[in-house]
């Protein structure tokens, strides 16, 4: 196998891994939508890159963060809920991001790459920071394992039992918003979301505890992975849409095992 297209395997592998991670927390506290909205925002971010000459990953990385804090902070101080912050966010972004484009009128944007994703133009550099991102993703969720349990079941009990989830509640805005700039390349902006929900919502479909639901998104990610890079290369069709319609069928077989059991 040539070297580029295996550089491309270990971009999809890891990937998949750094979504899968969050998706069952995501699943749970029921915001798939922010994982999308943050995937658009991320326009704006791009948009900024090109006007100010700045990395185009950095300057969506810095912006989509930001703006990932600016809704964790209005949703628990301001007392909006978080479906409207996102949505406010989220129409100003690609409201800034289309003007600014437009601006720009020397810099030609490539939009299908943008919204769909292409893993074979991947770099090792950009390989080595998934690997190095999904390894502090699972740092992050095995120090704050308590706090996000209660984030995601039973917030206010968090609060009962005095258990502090501020930080880490700030801290997974932030690294979601890093997942999703730095797999928009590999996955693009449509298909961000659904690894971010398909990976759970099989593993929901057959564990129940939230620690089995974690190995089991990263299994079916890595399966998934393999398998449709697979596909993609011997039927030449593109990787990210291949590996989302392998988690599909693999959630409709995961739902008849459910309606069995």
């Amino acid at each position: 196998m040539p070297g580029f297209l295996i550089t491309a395997l270990w971009g999809a592998i890891l990937s998949g891994i750094s979504l899968a991670i969050f998706a069952p927390y995501v699943t749970l506290r029921k915001i798939s939508y922010l994982g999308e909205a943050l995937s658009h925002v991320a326009f704006a971010g791009i948009a900024i890159g090109i006007i100010t000459g700045m990395n185009l990953n950095l300057a969506a990385m810095i912006f989509v963060s930001g703006i990932a804090w600016g809704i964790s902070w209005l949703s628990r101080h301001q007392k909006l809920q978080e479906a409207n912050t996102i949505t406010i966010f989220l129409s100003l972004s690609m409201a800034l991001g289309i003007i600014l484009i437009s601006l720009s009128r020397s810099y030609s944007f490539d939009l299908p790459s943008y919204l769909f994703g292409n893993v074979l133009l991947i770099q090792k550099g950009e390989v080595w920071a998934l690997g190095a991102l999904s390894l502090i993703n699972t740092l992050y969720m095995l120090f704050f394992y308590k706090e996000l349990f209660y984030l995601s079941y039973n917030p206010e009990m968090a609060k009962v039992f005095r258990i502090r989830t501020a930080l880490a509640e700030r801290l997974f805005y932030l690294l979601l918003a890093i997942n999703i700039v730095l797999n928009l390349k590999s996955a693009g902006i449509i298909l961000v979301t659904a690894q971010l929900i398909l990976p759970a919502v099989i593993a929901f479909n057959i564990v129940r505890r939230l620690h089995f639901a974690i190995l089991m998104s990263i299994a079916t990610a890595i399966f998934t992975a393999l398998v449709g890079f697979g596909l993609s290369y011997q039927l030449n069709l593109p990787t990210g849409a291949t590996i989302v319609i392998c988690q599909g069928l693999l959630y409709g077989i995961s739902f008849f095992l459910k309606r069995r059991v």
